[in-house]
């Protein structure tokens, strides 16, 4: 299996330029203020004398002549400099939470103007690109990162973040980290021993366990005398209801696959983990591993329960819709996709994903977090404004719109505890195991290379045997064994 993961220098040096030609640095916006001042026009004023004589009536006009002003309309200009601020996102993540904070920000400082620039999809790609515009000298204050797609370390490791230390210890607004759950801050740390030590370089803004939720069809199960499941399954369970309910083209579960979180997501519930707790060996063919994967692949073959890529219609999302698919492993994020996707259609529930033998459900932490940028002009601005999106408030704005957040006060807030679905989800995040990444810090490369070396597995193009595992393996150990860049 021959894995070539993107390099961070070349693609560095051939995207500087594209980017600097395409993307203009941004200059401090002007207002206009139009000051119309008007004057009263008076018209010549008509005035009619009537005299008698001799009993005939003589009328007479006269033009009276008076003060005549002339209507002036002066436009007077007020130019007013403001400082922009340039906050760079990955597209999707434009949520209304986050606008309400913005114009919170603006509000509160009338002289700055927060320009929000979303990249194209694609959250792997975004570490680069903001690394490229950096290196073309068009990056703006402000950048989204996140550790489980790795654009985090990526930028930490660039050297491209500013640390945050020394801001958050004079502020004086009474600002702390405390409100942010203590491990989601560690990892957004990034020092000479690595991950999780050293300068703080994020904002944390939200945090879940990744892959970790259960979304089903309660109506359709119900129908045919199932227990729908709870948070208490196991995935013996899990299976048994799935043979139940697969019939003709009719699906009962498709397991999350795709990359490296994802394939931890089902070697956990096993006990096994696919690098060293160090980072540097695989652990493909440890045999947690090996029978964790090998359940995954039965869904498929073996069992039949799940759909594969050519049996999908139109989308997993179409499938569950159209009542062809009957339950579906994703992330928190999903809630309010399926909300919206459902509607009244049927009943439809989420749970906790079942337990494997080893007691655990596969989550693990990933997070998301608002970085200044150490090429910004205004640092100081760009803080308060990460201060400002990520705080309690804006916690809070996010575990209702998208049921995720990096502060457990968010999940004890009055507005959001009385939807038990969130809470749920804040639960995930709170039992998720720790991050582990790459020692190489090359995690987004890490997501890339575990997918390839899987993907002949969910096509049923290999089977999970001792070949596979062992060749698998060294392909992951030669990327392990890479520098850090």
């Amino acid at each position: 299996m021959d894995c070539k993961p993107l390099s961070r220098r070349s693609f560095l040096r051939s995207a500087a330029l594209t980017l600097g030609a395409a993307v203009a640095a941004g200059c401090a916006p002007q207002v206009v203020e139009k000051i119309v001042e008007k004057t009263v026009l008076v018209e010549k004023e008509r005035v009619v004398k009537e005299t008698v004589l001799q009993e005939k009536v003589v009328k007479e006009t006269v033009q009276i002549q008076v003060e005549k002003k002339v209507e002036v309309t002066k436009i007077v200009e007020k130019v007013k400099e403001k400082v922009l601020l340039r906050w760079h996102r990955r597209l999707g993540g434009g949520w209304q939470g986050h606008k309400a904070r913005v114009a919170f920000f603006e509000e509160t400082h009338p002289d700055v103007k927060v320009n929000i620039e979303e990249f194209p999809a694609g959250s792997a790609e975004f570490g680069p690109k903001i690394a490229a515009m950096i290196a073309g000298g068009v990056a703006g204050d402000m950048t989204w990162c996140a550790i489980g797609t790795g654009s985090f370390q990526f930028l930490s490791w660039s050297k491209t973040l500013a640390g945050l230390d020394d801001m958050v210890a004079s502020d004086k607004t009474g600002f702390n980290l405390d409100y942010y759950y203590p491990r989601v801050v560690k990892a957004f740390r990034m020092g000479p021993g690595g991950q999780g030590t050293g300068e703080l370089q994020a904002f944390p803004e939200l945090a879940h366990g990744v892959g970790v939720c259960l979304f089903f069809n309660k109506e359709m199960i119900e129908s045919e005398g199932l227990q729908a499941p709870t948070d208490d399954w196991t995935r013996d369970q899990l299976l048994e209801m799935s043979l139940k309910m697969t019939k003709g083209d009719r699906f009962a579960f498709l397991p999350a696959l795709g990359d490296y979180s994802f394939a931890r997501n089902h070697t956990l519930p096993w006990g096994g983990e696919i690098i060293s707790a160090d980072g540097m060996k695989s652990q493909f063919e440890d045999e947690k591993v090996v029978k964790a994967l090998a359940w995954v692949y039965d869904l498929f073959f073996k069992h039949k329960v799940a759909p594969t890529a050519s049996q999908i219609q139109a989308g997993a999302y179409q499938m569950f819709l159209g009542k062809k698919l009957v339950s579906y492993q994703s992330g928190g994020w999903d809630l309010t996709a399926v909300k919206n996707l459902v509607k009244d259609a049927f009943k439809w529930d989420m749970v906790m994903m079942p337990k494997g033998p080893a007691g655990h459900r596969g989550g693990h932490l990933h997070a998301d977090g608002e970085a200044i940028l150490a090429m910004s002009k205004n640092k100081a601005l760009a803080y308060e404004l990460g201060r400002t999106v990520t705080d309690l408030e804006g916690q809070v704005n996010l575990a209702l719109e998208i049921g995720l957040a990096a502060s457990p006060g968010a999940y004890k807030d009055k507005r959001v505890t009385g939807n038990p679905l969130v809470i749920k989800i804040g639960k995930t995040t709170e039992e998720s195991a720790e991050h582990l990444g790459p020692a190489n810090q090359r995690k987004q490369e890490l997501q890339t290379t575990v997918g390839a070396i899987l993907g002949p597995l969910w096509t049923g193009d290999s089977k999970p045997d001792a070949a596979f595992f062992g060749a698998a393996s060294k392909t992951l150990q030669d990327f392990l064994n890479k520098k850090a860049e």
